[in-house]
């Protein structure tokens, strides 16, 4: 697509006329099939990035977030703006939908997920069952153990993400050095 037509397809679909710094290129590399990291700031239309794919690519959209508080935001700003149909997959939930969301996972475009969560034997089963269109690691500097906010569970996202075989794979974040940038690569790439 050339970056004319995203602009288009952004004024149409989101009412915003121009792209914030990165994120055209970001949508550039995802659509020809390249694995991508954005380190864009915060209020910098990271969201926007998955949002705007669905349409352009088949499958599940599957988007790692740290917070329970950040999926449900996400979930309420996609079903408000009639994006596709998403759910998330938390603690919060009891055992019956849970075992539903699992069941009808392809009826889904959007689904979040915490890492503790994805990395549950039983959900990476499930998952490589169906088709993942792209993984998304939202708040990818957790990832690495030069970061701040360190989480275990991060480390298996690369793993994860070998075993589910999505087409591309998206990692975001606010800050990220350096050291922390070549980490998320190593880890996920």
């Amino acid at each position: 697509m050339t970056k004319q037509t995203l602009q288009a397809e952004l004024k149409t679909r989101f009412k915003f006329t121009e792209f914030r710094p990165g994120q055209a290129e970001l949508l550039q590399a995802i659509l020809d099939g390249q694995n991508a990291l954005g380190v864009l700031p915060t209020g910098s239309g990271k969201s926007l990035i998955y949002q705007f794919l669905a349409p352009h690519i088949e499958g599940l959209f599957i988007i790692v977030s740290p917070l329970i508080s950040l999926m449900s935001d996400q979930l309420e700003r996609i079903q408000a703006a009639h994006l596709g149909k998403a759910t998330v997959l938390n603690s919060r939930l009891n055992a019956q939908d849970r075992r539903y969301i699992l069941a009808h996972l392809a009826d889904y475009k959007f689904l979040f997920v915490a890492p503790e969560t994805l990395c549950q034997p039983q959900i990476i089963r499930r998952l490589e069952e169906v088709a993942i269109g792209l993984f998304v690691v939202d708040e990818a500097h957790c990832i690495s153990g030069w970061g701040p906010d360190f989480r275990p569970d991060y480390l298996r996202l690369g793993i994860v993400g070998q075993q589910i075989k999505p087409q591309v794979t998206l990692a975001l974040t606010a800050t990220a050095t350096d050291q922390v940038c070549a980490d998320i690569k190593h880890q996920l790439f």
